[in-house]
């Protein structure tokens, strides 16, 4: 610790720290440059009293600064007394030169928006724009018809004011440049961790997809190897349907740890891997091809696992009951009436075996279930669904 470098270890931040530095410098500064000033302006006594008077507040603060450690009322009380003086100034000391005048205007506007904030540097702007204003329009024209030549004593202390002045903006234009300084390389490196802790954070949520995804995997091949053990058919289609809407979630999660974007799916590509694995998984004995358009490109997970589930029901009705040989299935999703609907439309070219029971039938009741979730609804006609449904992620 020295005269210029105060003992800033009560302060925990890098701002707090830097900011009671230079209050404590600048309050030396002044403190000492108005007791330069009070004798080199003796001619003018209110000038010369001003000074001292300066000289002796700075030395007060500055003894309240080290006990207080609060450096923000400190600020205030030069930037509010700083404005003051330098407009009594000009306004009722005639016959003073006051060049160096607007100087500290600019030492007072550079120390507000430093110190106090940009909305307080705005505001002292503008209150010194009013009072050069004034100025011009009330007192000028009697400061030039009194002042006088300046003496050598005039002059030097005219020449040493505008040094200080110039000094205390060099010093505030520095500080501000060290702050801003601080600022880029503190908010380039929080970036930085953020960008890295969140591409921890995602490869940690991919790994947990991937995961969940082979546990799935694994449940499906458990229950394909005890569908084999079945003598019963019913129960091998019980068991294919519930492989189905597992096989369902298990796609979601491998998509998710595919993308980049976790938090939306593309809504075409899923539907096909998802009709393509059903029919497979049927393995009919005869082709039965699917197409599948969209026009919106993503929908997140809210609305995907319903969705999916839904499409699956309606592919499993369409294989069990619609084709006797090769068949066509179309799968389209249309926009709604707003972003907060999307609209479902199913199609095949089958000729129903029979006419579904809708009190008994366990996949019309889910298709009914999933629709209710999506907060929608949905008309039939012959083998064609239309579905009204909710965006639930928008």
């Amino acid at each position: 610790m020295s005269l210029f470098t105060p003992n800033t270890t009560a302060l925990s931040s890098y701002f707090a720290k830097a900011k009671y530095t230079m209050a404590w410098r600048i309050t030396i500064f002044f403190g000492i440059s108005c007791l330069i000033l009070a004798p080199l302006s003796i001619s003018n006594i209110l000038v010369a009293g001003i000074f001292s008077t300066l000289s002796i507040l700075s030395f007060v603060l500055l003894f309240i600064l080290r006990i207080t450690k609060k450096y923000t009322p400190l600020f205030w009380t030069y930037v509010l007394i700083g404005t003051f003086v330098v407009h009594y100034s000009i306004n009722a000391i005639p016959n003073y030169t006051h060049f160096v005048d607007f100087l500290w205007m600019m030492v007072v506007i550079l120390l507000a928006f430093i110190s106090l904030g940009k909305k307080v540097g705005f505001v002292f702007s503008f209150l010194n724009l009013v009072g050069i204003i004034m100025f011009y329009l009330f007192s000028l024209n009697n400061h030039i018809t009194t002042i006088e030549p300046l003496s050598q004593l005039k002059i030097i202390a005219a020449i040493s004011e505008i040094v200080i002045c110039l000094l205390s903006i060099t010093y505030l234009i520095n500080e501000y440049v060290k702050f801003n300084n601080y600022y880029s390389t503190e908010l380039r490196l929080s970036n930085e961790l953020l960008s890295k802790r969140n591409n921890e954070n995602v490869l940690l949520v991919k790994e947990i997809h991937h995961r969940v995804k082979n546990n799935l995997q694994i449940v499906i091949s458990l229950l394909r190897l005890q569908k084999g053990e079945l003598k019963s058919d019913e129960a091998k289609r019980h068991f294919n349907e519930a492989i189905n809407r597992i096989m369902v979630m298990s796609l979601i999660h491998k998509k998710l740890y595919q993308k980049v974007d976790m938090a939306n799916i593309e809504i075409q590509p899923y539907i096909d891997d998802l009709a393509t694995d059903v029919i497979h998984i049927s393995n009919m004995g005869y082709p039965i091809t699917s197409e599948a358009n969209s026009e919106i490109e993503k929908i997140g997970l809210k609305t995907i696992v319903p969705l999916g589930l839904l499409i699956n029901e309606l592919l499993s009705n369409s294989i069990k009951h619609a084709f006797k040989k090769d068949g066509y299935i179309s799968i389209s999703i249309l926009k709604g009436r707003n972003e907060n609907e999307f609209i479902l439309v199913y199609a095949d070219d089958g000729k129903w075996i029979k006419p579904l029971d809708e009190n008994t039938s366990f996949g019309l009741g889910l298709i009914q279930t999933l629709t209710e979730q999506l907060d929608g609804s949905y008309t039939r006609q012959q083998s064609e669904y239309t579905f009204e449904l909710k965006n639930l992620d928008h």
